[in-house]
């Protein structure tokens, strides 16, 4: 329990010192607000192509997709191994991506000293399948026009060196030690 206890207090203690330093490079605040912008999109196409596949083993087979993932050598004669096979890695990245996002807006949730609003910014900005306004989150937070996008780009700053600076340099080295097992 103590292990547990100094892995969770390492892990914050990391992410605020990270946080704290606020160099957040052009190109990663950039490549999160794209990132942002794009959540609901990926998780329409994740629904999507599942639905698509499922759809076409149907068709094809007349099972379902996780009847044939139980005996796929019946679905070879119908469904293109490969081409299922692709489909669903892609499936399973875009899910990476959206969990690697998801856990980078809890960290997000508990940075110090601004009271969840940074969460707010970006959940009701570009996550939430709700669409809100400008106006909406401003008279939300009770805050003038200049303080939310102020704020905002805060917001976006913080969340990108969680992701870049902390959850991304974290999972690299998660793989480099897999590849090192493996090897």
């Amino acid at each position: 329990m103590d292990l547990f206890l100094n892995e969770i207090n390492s892990s914050k203690q990391k992410q605020f010192q990270i946080v704290k330093s606020n160099q957040v490079e052009a190109k990663h605040y950039h490549n999160t607000k794209l990132l942002l912008k794009l959540y609901n999109k990926v998780l329409w196409r994740i629904n999507n192509n599942f639905k698509v596949i499922e759809d076409e083993c149907i068709y094809s087979t007349g099972k379902k997709v996780d009847e044939l993932v139980d005996n796929l050598l019946d679905a070879e004669m119908f469904v293109s191994e490969a081409r299922l096979e692709s489909r669903l890695q892609s499936i399973k990245d875009s899910r990476e991506i959206i969990k690697l996002i998801d856990k980078a807006l809890i960290m997000l949730k508990s940075y110090p000293d601004n009271e969840e609003r940074y969460y707010w910014i970006i959940f009701k900005s570009y996550i939430s399948t709700e669409k809100y306004t400008e106006n909406d989150i401003i008279d939300f937070l009770c805050c003038s026009r200049a303080t939310y996008f102020r704020e905002k780009k805060k917001a976006i700053a913080t969340l990108s060196t969680i992701l870049w600076g902390y959850l991304i340099p974290e999972l690299s080295s998660e793989i480099n030690n897999i590849d090192l097992i493996h090897s």
